[in-house]
């Protein structure tokens, strides 16, 4: 999952925040990430192609900040950004 985001954008940061996994088999069904890009990316349009074309077997949910937002976000200790930086496991830091 980490190589196909690492082709298909430049993150600055990846974090998992989040997993559910089958309750027999401990397979993962489901996988929470935050994405944190440039301040001049177009979110829309990534998130379309994330969806779109990462190759999974998963489902996965996506919270797709810029630098800016995520800098402001972390820190209200009230926002969910905040909650994703203390609790979820960094993938990747550029």
């Amino acid at each position: 999952m980490l190589d196909g985001l690492l082709q298909l954008c430049s993150p600055q940061k990846i974090i998992l925040h989040g997993t559910k996994r089958g309750l027999t088999s401990g397979r993962l069904k489901t996988a929470s990430l935050c994405i944190v890009v440039s301040d001049n990316c177009d979110k829309q349009d990534l998130l379309r192609r994330l969806y779109l074309k990462l190759p999974l077997d998963v489902q996965f949910n996506i919270n797709l900040y810029t630098r800016e937002e995520w800098e402001d976000l972390i820190k209200d200790p009230d926002s969910y950004a905040a909650w994703i930086q203390e609790k979820g496991t960094v993938l990747y830091e550029s």
